[in-house]
């Protein structure tokens, strides 16, 4: 009879740092729509499929990243390599993640004018209602799994409400931190979690000083150079640290200053790539590499193409660093007593926000026949679990394509 730590043994000699990187390349093929979708597609792939971690470990991770500066999505998926693999593995996870977007957005933004617009926004008009698909079943699996008792139930509605309601970003790290607080006051003290001490905590001082020394090179060089480069970087770099709430956020701050301050950008450049990146798979934040391009558009080609560059992947930067920096301190929260009550409060909150989002697409949704189609479709091949999500974007692709065609 094998025991616990026999399992534990086994799924790790199981784990393929190669296998695993395959699945995050197909996460970022079919990853359509915001951090909510993203997490559908994480939870059918990366949980449900491979059992690389658990709901509850999912949901972890966003609530972490949640209240961290940059993209959530990125972060979380950045995460799990990092507990996975380390460092190493989770510089990968994030180059292989966000890649095919940072290429995708840095194409369009070297040849604008060979992309009809419109014709591009009727054939994607599939994907907004396939991604409410996958936020639809990733709010239906986790509301199971974390809405056990009334406490849970209530805070699982405070977090539906935040995101019907609210309007700014900064009530979700509040959000969490209440359903937190509540958690550990209100649940019942015979539910308890018995755990190791934590012991002391690590700083990661090599990663804190990176991280500054990165911004001060930014702002300094930004100030003191006449190469525009500098610039980018440091202004993309800014929005990276800078941003709570993700690509929504991240992207009217550009408008501000790249269209509105600096007139780098003009407005029809700017929304037509704000409309293309959501039609996109991946990050949002991959949005900077379009931009980053355009705001070299009156130099030559290869100097957009470094501008796009330095412009995407700088802005992934400071998120990342900041997740290696409260990682050694998160796992060793976790081990707290109290800390298990407080994450189950978070884990509500969290669900909660995912089915408000849901609800939030569904009241704002101005589909037509054809695209509710698509939602239902991909709605119920989901709850099916016998087709993969690529081949679902596929299949939903072809018969948006068909049927619009005899309409």
């Amino acid at each position: 009879m094998t025991t616990q730590k026999d399992d534990k043994e086994n799924c790790l000699q199981k784990f393929s740092n190669t296998q695993y990187l395959k699945d995050v390349f197909l996460c970022s093929l079919v990853a359509f729509g915001g951090p909510e979708a993203h997490l559908g597609v994480f939870l059918d792939r990366l949980v449900q499929k491979k059992n690389y971690l658990s709901e509850k470990a999912l949901l972890e991770w966003m609530a972490l990243c949640s209240f961290l500066p940059g993209p959530t999505s990125t972060q979380v998926i950045t995460a799990i390599g990092l507990e996975k693999g380390g460092r190493s593995l989770a510089i990968l996870t994030l180059l292989v993640w966000a890649m095919p977007a940072l290429c995708l957005m840095t194409l369009i933004a070297l040849i604008p004018a060979l992309i009809d617009k419109n014709s591009f926004a009727n054939i994607t008009s599939f994907l907004a209602p396939m991604a409410a698909g996958f936020v639809g079943w990733a709010a239906w699996v986790l509301g199971r799994k974390v809405v056990i008792n009334p406490l849970s139930f209530g805070l699982w509605g405070f977090g539906l409400a935040i995101a019907l309601l609210s309007t700014t970003p900064w009530t979700i790290p509040v959000a969490f931190c209440m359903g937190a607080g509540l958690s550990i006051f209100l649940s019942p003290k015979t539910d308890q979690f018995k755990s190791l001490h934590a012991g002391k905590f690590s700083v990661p001082w090599g990663i804190f000083f990176l991280f500054i020394i990165l911004l001060c090179v930014g702002i300094i060089s930004s100030f003191f150079s006449e190469n525009s480069l500098w610039v980018t970087f440091e202004r993309f770099y800014r929005y990276g640290y800078l941003v709570f709430g993700g690509g929504q956020v991240v992207v009217p701050i550009m408008q501000g200053e790249l269209v509105n301050t600096n007139a780098l950008l003009t407005q029809d450049e700017f929304l037509a790539g704000f409309g293309l990146v959501q039609a996109l798979p991946g990050p949002m934040f991959s949005f900077a590499a379009y931009a980053g391009g355009l705001c070299e558009q009156q130099k030559d080609i290869n100097r957009q193409l470094l501008s796009a560059m330095i412009a995407g992947w700088a802005i992934f930067i400071p998120g990342t660093l900041l997740l290696f920096l409260v990682h050694p301190f998160w796992g060793k929260l976790k081990t707290l007593p109290w800390a298990h009550r407080a994450l189950r409060g978070i884990n509500a909150i969290a669900s909660g926000l995912v089915s408000g989002v849901f609800i939030g697409i569904l009241i704002d949704a101005s589909w037509s026949s054809l695209e509710i189609s698509c939602f239902i479709i991909s709605l119920v091949l989901l709850i099916s679990r016998k087709v993969p999500a690529p081949f679902i974007v596929v299949m939903l692709g072809l018969f948006y394509l068909i049927f619009s065609n005899l309409i």
